[in-house]
Order: structure tokens, then C-alpha cells, then sequence
């Protein structure tokens, strides 16, 4: 692993851990340090650990009754906003 800035002590993958949302579980952000803040949502873009894809996401997001809303530049998880249904998950292989 190779490191951009030798100050930074907590990144993994140019990802700093961001500890763990009520409903996302363990979240990242990207590593100050070395990327910046995203300018459009100001860093408060958060991504999940365990994430296998984007579809099985928004899908497990609305198993929950939750849309996500990314951030458009940085793609970050930047508010959940519930619904009124609760649509029938695909399973991964299927997508």
C-alpha cells in the first residue's frame, strides 16, 4: 500500500474509517489527507463497508424503506430518505 501523504495514519486505499452510521454500519470517507473534501456535498458524504455493488445496495436500502441520495460528484451516501413501500429485493446473482 502506498501512501500520498506520509501524514496520514488512518487511510486505507486513499479511505479514512468514519465510524458507524445507525444504519449503514461501518462507513468510510475519502481520506482528507489525501483527496480533499468533496466540494459538492463538503465531505459529508459517507460510504458503507460492506458494499458488494450499487444496485444490491439501493436494494438492501429499500428492503429498509430507504432511497439513498449519493453525492453526484463523489458518490457518497449523503441522506436516506424513507418511502412509503417496500419494493420486492432481487437477489445479487439475479441483477
Amino acid at each position: 500500500m502506498s501512501f500520498l501523504n506520509d501524514s496520514c495514519s488512518w487511510c486505507i486505499e486513499q479511505n479514512t474509517p468514519a465510524g458507524i452510521h445507525d444504519i449503514l454500519g461501518p462507513v468510510y470517507i475519502p481520506c482528507p489527507a489525501c483527496l480533499g473534501r468533496c466540494q459538492l456535498c463538503e465531505g459529508e458524504g459517507l460510504f458503507p463497508a460492506d458494499f458488494t455493488c450499487l444496485p444490491c445496495f439501493r436494494q438492501q436500502m429499500a428492503a429498509l424503506g430507504l432511497v439513498p441520495i449519493m453525492c453526484a460528484h463523489c458518490s457518497g451516501v449523503v441522506d436516506l430518505i424513507p418511502t412509503d413501500r417496500l419494493p420486492e429485493v432481487i437477489p445479487h446473482g439475479d441483477h
